[in-house]
């Protein structure tokens, strides 16, 4: 994913969907040494941390980080009320201010923006889609996704696309279409700086089409994509030198390459 995006920053928001402590672990080392990977070969920005305290130092942090969750909004009653909330119990902190639960994504966004105008002129304010795949952002459908993508992007809606791609680009949910929607209408209400926080479905195809549709999103939330085959995670534990002295079974001496290159990314 931070290969497909390499300017945009990525959030691991595994913990809810890890049955205990040791698999939230496991998720969270494996997103680290993915971005860490992504970040020595092609420069990108990669994970920026996650969401759990107890497994932030994978990042680099001392913290988790995100978004006010949609319980809050529900507790709260109200989008605004509930950012007020967040932003009071965490003062000194960014606010990204979650705009899908009552289906108002454009609406919410610029009234959160003219609830905190310093905090948007800084670029400290953002706003996160989450929108259920079930339904259209707040003022899109079909049609009018295609012409917010032949505005921006045309290319991008040019060619044979799958089913799968076109339900990125223009689909229900968080599209690419989505968040030049968003992007639009923010812009247009003079809020430019405010950014643009997406959640839901995210896997590498779906990056693939968000870089295809040059989609202006700042941030991006992940934590239940696991892929459909099986092999594009398989590995194995190999012990390939003893006391220093490299050794492996026959056929099996592209370990050493591998291993190389890993100790060369990582700086060992």
């Amino acid at each position: 994913m931070s290969i497909e995006l390499p300017e945009v920053g990525f959030i691991a928001m595994d913990a809810r969907h890890c049955a205990g402590t040791e698999m939230a672990e496991l998720m969270a080392y494996g997103a680290s040494v993915g971005s860490k990977k992504a970040i020595s070969k092609n420069g990108a920005k990669g994970f920026i941390g996650c969401a759990t305290d107890a497994t932030a130092h994978y990042f680099g942090m001392t913290h988790g980080m995100g978004t006010m969750p949609h319980a809050l909004i529900g507790y709260a009653g109200s989008t605004a009320r509930a950012a007020q909330l967040f932003h009071k119990t965490f003062p000194k902190r960014d606010l990204t201010v979650l705009v899908d639960y009552y289906g108002n994504e454009i609406d919410d966004a610029i009234s959160a923006a003219n609830a905190f105008p310093e905090l948007a002129k800084s670029g400290q304010l953002g706003v996160r889609i989450d929108t259920h795949g079930g339904r259209f952002v707040q003022g899109l459908d079909t049609q009018e996704s295609y012409a917010v993508l032949d505005r921006n992007v045309p290319d991008a809606i040019r060619g044979y696309r799958t089913e799968q791609e076109l339900k990125d680009l223009m689909g229900t949910g968080v599209s690419a279409a989505a968040i030049w929607h968003m992007h639009e209408q923010l812009n247009k209400a003079g809020f430019n700086n405010v950014k643009i926080v997406a959640s839901s479905g995210f896997s590498p195809d779906k990056c693939r089409v968000f870089s295809l549709a040059k989609a202006p999103v700042d941030v991006i939330g992940t934590g239940s994509y696991l892929p459909s085959n099986w092999s594009d995670t398989y590995a194995t534990a190999d012990i390939i030198s003893y006391n220093g002295d490299e050794q492996v079974k026959v056929g099996r001496e592209f370990l050493f390459s591998k291993h190389k290159s890993n100790r060369d990314d990582s700086g060992q």
